[in-house]
């Protein structure tokens, strides 16, 4: 379990970057080495990093736990330039769904979790294509996963951005109360969950994203910064900083 005192200081919460993938995310560029990514953690001067590739349904616990290996035992032989997270970024993928097995999840040190990556063929749907349908999908596929007691991180909450049906993104966060938000994030906070600062998240989605941050100051909630980064010139925070800090108010 990964889970530190509540901060909302965002240049403190910066000094850790708690979502980098590397190579073996499909999604992620060839130059997404451990090596690279050690380089660059390096020269920001980062506290920690957290490693955190997909668990989609195109491995099984067997191989994600093979990669993990290999990733410590490359981090190991390099030298690590911070404190590292050897994680992952498995699949809620549905209400009370997910991939892995106890014995992958054990091995973590960082269990991140996706909640809505509803492009994907095996990710489960809402029962109805409108916005209010998928806002209670996300919220009850985050209240399950939240009560399993298996996650120490929602990537990217409650957005969304994956929902191919909808042109407007920013419709489903809207559908969400205030009430319902406030509800999962005091159920987060008691169950020692953090919710994900992502970068292309608050981009993409800036008023929800302001209203969780003025939600989660308001209860004492956890935040994690990810970069989500996929390219080795995105593992740096410092560029998106001050729009960041004008999108969430501070």
């Amino acid at each position: 379990m990964y889970i530190h005192a509540p901060c909302f200081d965002l240049d403190e919460l910066a000094r850790d970057n708690m979502h980098i993938h590397t190579s073996f995310s499909r999604c992620a560029k060839p130059e997404m080495t451990v090596e690279n990514i050690f380089a660059e953690a390096a020269r920001i001067g980062y506290r920690t990093i957290a490693l955190t590739d997909h668990y989609n349904d195109d491995i099984d616990d067997e191989e994600a736990l093979r990669r993990l290996e290999t990733l410590r035992e490359q981090g190991q032989k390099l030298g690590e330039p911070c404190r590292v997270l050897y994680g992952m970024e498995l699949s809620g993928y549905g209400i009370g769904k997910t991939l892995e097995g106890d014995k992958l999840r054990n091995a973590l040190d960082y269990r991140l979790y996706s909640c809505n990556h509803y492009h994907l063929d095996f990710w489960e749907q809402a029962a109805k294509i409108t916005p209010r349908a998928y806002a209670e999908h996300a919220l009850k596929n985050v209240t399950s996963l939240i009560k399993s007691g298996k996650p120490d991180c929602i990537a990217h909450p409650l957005t969304a951005g994956y929902v191919r049906a909808f042109e407007d993104k920013t419709l489903v966060s809207k559908a969400i109360t205030d009430n319902e938000l406030g509800d999962i994030m005091t159920l987060a906070k008691e169950h020692e969950v953090a919710w994900e600062l992502n970068i292309g998240n608050i981009y993409g989605d800036t008023e929800f994203s302001r209203r969780m941050w003025n939600t989660g100051r308001e209860l004492g909630s956890c935040f994690n910064m990810g970069a989500d980064a996929h390219l080795i010139k995105n593992i740096d925070f410092a560029p998106h900083m001050s729009e960041i800090k004008k999108i969430l108010g501070v």
